[in-house]
């Protein structure tokens, strides 16, 4: 059964692109092109990861990591954004890997496949 991961970007491209990688991976991808809509999706499903982007109109990627941990406390969570140094992100003591603009598509499957504990031959 593959992996089921979660994409909330309100940049329809992004979100497209990182969801046919994904596929072209092997995981099963739902996409939300707005954070309202992607609370929904996470109150509805358990997902393996969620990747959400950071700044987005309504909730944030913040709001998004803290209502997914509080729901899911062991999920991967990962936050895409091109303004962030950082290679983790941390709100009210929940952190989550940040994941970079412009992507580098072999690390960012890289550290999906690590925090889903798969084998990166796959």
């Amino acid at each position: 059964m593959s992996k089921k991961i979660l994409i909330v970007d309100d940049d329809k491209s992004v979100g497209r692109s990182l969801a046919i990688l994904l596929r072209e991976d092997g995981y099963f991808v739902d996409t939300a092109m707005d954070s309202t809509e992607g609370a929904l999706f996470i109150e509805k499903s358990k997902y393996d990861a969620y990747l959400f982007d950071y700044k987005m109109k309504g909730l944030n990627g913040g709001d998004l990591l803290k209502i997914t941990r509080t729901k899911y406390p062991q999920c991967a969570v990962f936050i895409i954004s091109g303004m962030m140094d950082a290679d983790t992100f941390s709100v009210d003591g929940v952190t989550a890997d940040v994941i970079h603009k412009p992507f580098d598509i072999d690390l960012l499957l890289q550290k999906i496949r690590i925090a889903l504990k798969e084998d990166s031959a796959s």
